[in-house]
């Protein structure tokens, strides 16, 4: 292998690398490209955003518990990912009870216990302030938190926002993956020694103005990048212009300007809001139902406590007209998504209004503990 061998497979190594993104559990991954407001949902720990430049993510994680006027309990309600990711045991506070809150490698922390995951849907200073606020104001609180989670005409907008804003990056980075694609392939196939002696001449004149051309489009992509950086604001501590210095540094790792610009601009939200906002409609119908599903038919709480029972279903009643109303702006019906599936056999008499799947017998439950339905009835 000679140098210039080496040289490029480190290199479609680390680019290669640099398009992976892992999370600390499975949780949403709404993936976008060319195509403004528009983008594919993927519940997965790891995905790659693939070879096009235009790639963009934003996270989508579950809220990760439920609260009420009441306290707080890390057994989550409303989830739309499958599996999910229930507590190992179900914890909850009284806000009375609640002195300090800490936040420290990826976890929230109440009293000094690890509480539940730190998605950014309510942060340590959002939780003491409910903490310690007078419990007339705390129910309207938590009502303004939900309504901050479902908000997919504000996810729409800034994803069309993002990819006005780094559409020059963006050509840029594929005008440069096209051409090192191009002399990877020249130099992995000897093009040189199976062209006449005139024309590798020929090309080995032109590689230096090409290097030098492939060098103004790198910096000029890292220095728009950084223009849209400083227009497109995300809250909290924000690393992106220490990661488009590495990149200016490592060409590699340039070749996705946008995805580092979306890092973090898009706030928390509940995952359907995401795919009301930019997913398609299959992808639309299925995380509505089991969404509503969850929210119906709980699975994993038979053993909380009174408590965290009780807050978890005041947080189901508070979420669901929430979700209502955008589910009607979206025409989307909740007795059509919850409707009973057809027969898949002339056995089947019974089905999980969870899942979906289908019994022969009428009685009983699924192996989740829900209670089975008789088939042609809604629920």
């Amino acid at each position: 292998m000679s140098d210039w061998d080496t040289v490029l497979a480190v290199y479609w190594a680390l680019w290669a690398a640099d398009g992976l993104r892992r999370a600390p559990r499975r949780i949403f991954h709404a993936v976008g490209g060319w195509r403004p407001g528009r983008a594919r949902l993927r519940f997965a720990r790891f995905i790659w955003l693939g070879v096009s430049p235009a790639r963009w993510r934003a996270a989508a994680p579950d809220i990760p518990f439920s609260f009420s006027p009441l306290g707080i309990s890390n057994r989550p309600a409303g989830t739309a990912g499958r599996p999910a990711n229930p507590p190992r045991e179900a914890a909850a506070w009284r806000w009375d009870e609640i002195r300090e809150v800490g936040v420290a490698a990826g976890w929230v922390y109440v009293n000094g216990q690890r509480f539940f995951p730190d998605t950014g849907h309510l942060s340590g200073v959002q939780l003491l302030e409910l903490a310690r606020a007078q419990p007339a104001a705390r129910e309207e609180m938590i009502r303004q938190h939900l309504q901050r989670w479902l908000r997919p005409a504000q996810v729409r907008r800034r994803a069309i926002v993002l990819a006005g804003r780094t559409n020059s990056p963006a050509l840029f980075n594929a005008l440069s993956l096209g051409l090192i694609a191009g002399l990877s392939a020249y130099v992995a196939f000897g093009v040189s020694q199976r062209v006449s002696a005139e024309w590798a001449a020929a090309l080995a004149r032109m590689l230096p103005p090409l290097l030098a051309y492939l060098a103004l489009l790198h910096v000029a992509a890292v220095v728009m990048a950084w223009q849209a950086v400083r227009r497109l604001k995300r809250p909290g501590a924000d690393k992106r212009g220490s990661t488009l210095l590495g990149a200016l540094m490592l060409p590699a790792q340039a070749l996705r300007l946008r995805a580092v610009v979306a890092e973090g601009f898009f706030p928390p939200q509940h995952p359907l809001a995401v795919a009301l906002a930019l997913g398609r409609r299959r992808e639309q119908v299925e995380l509505a139902f089991q969404t509503l599903a969850d929210l119906r038919w709980p699975t994993d709480d038979r053993h909380d406590s009174p408590l965290a029972r009780e807050i978890a279903g005041w947080f189901r009643s508070a979420l669901e007209p929430e979700l209502a109303a955008r589910l009607k702006a979206a025409q989307l019906r909740p007795k059509q998504l919850l409707a009973p599936p057809r027969p898949d056999s002339p056995a089947s008499c019974a089905y999980c209004p969870r899942c979906g799947d289908q019994f022969t017998s009428a009685g009983g439950a699924c192996p989740h503990g829900i209670g089975l339905v008789p088939l042609g009835r809604r629920r």
